[in-house]
């Protein structure tokens, strides 16, 4: 005789939502295999608190020790910024496809950036596009123009916009200077124009993820 055991299915208990995150501080990266340029801005008072660039190692090593060197260095990095839960990561996003091979390259860095900082429960909403910083800080809509055109005009932003930042924390606030900290320039309007989305989302009550979302499709 088999015994039938007695299923007890139990009410299913409403959850309360979420909390939802007060997020503190965003760090905004432009990803590179050779050089990658960081800045962290201070999101309720929109000020720039931190700038840098993590190296990779030299092409004469294999790329999968080149990227695992910089694994390492990026939990460095965040262990020194103490990132964690209040904190975002935003990298910028991959524009064209030229080079597919170099593309790949940059995605596997990218991808780095963004598991990294998942593993430390950093919230990675998206990535900007840098098409959406062209036409929405450099007021460059249309045919593109030339990169250093593109380029010297995102010194200048920089300088205008986080001019006292720069060099509160110790780095040059010139075109000309900043020149030298391409990367960490492009990393600061990639951190401004998410910063504005952030503030955008707070007072549309929308989710950041939507938020990342609807910027890139709209590029």
């Amino acid at each position: 005789m088999i015994k039938q055991n007695k299923i007890v299915v139990k009410k299913k208990e409403v959850s309360q939502p979420p909390k939802k995150t007060e997020y503190s501080r965003l760090i905004a990266v432009d990803p590179s295999l050779t050089c990658s340029g960081w800045a962290l801005l201070e999101l309720n008072s929109e000020r720039l608190i931190g700038t840098g660039k993590v190296r990779s190692l030299p092409p004469k090593y294999a790329l999968a020790y080149r990227l695992a060197d910089l694994q390492e260095k990026l939990y460095r990095l965040y262990d020194a910024l103490y990132l964690g839960p209040t904190d975002i990561l935003i990298c910028e996003a991959p524009t064209t496809m030229r080079d597919p091979k170099a593309a790949l390259k940059v995605e596997q860095v990218r991808c780095i950036f963004e598991t990294t900082a998942r593993t430390r429960r950093i919230e990675v909403p998206g990535r900007i596009n840098p098409r959406t910083v062209h036409s929405e800080v450099l007021n460059m809509r249309g045919a593109q123009m030339s990169r250093n055109i593109i380029k010297e005009t995102a010194r200048s932003v920089a300088s205008n916009l986080y001019g006292k930042d720069l060099l509160a924390i110790g780095l040059p606030a010139t075109n000309l200077e900043l020149k030298k900290h391409q990367d960490i320039v492009d990393a600061i309007l990639i951190g401004h124009v998410s910063v504005a989305k952030l503030k955008q989302a707070e007072r549309t009550q929308t989710d950041i993820i939507q938020c990342f979302l609807e910027s890139r499709k709209r590029v």
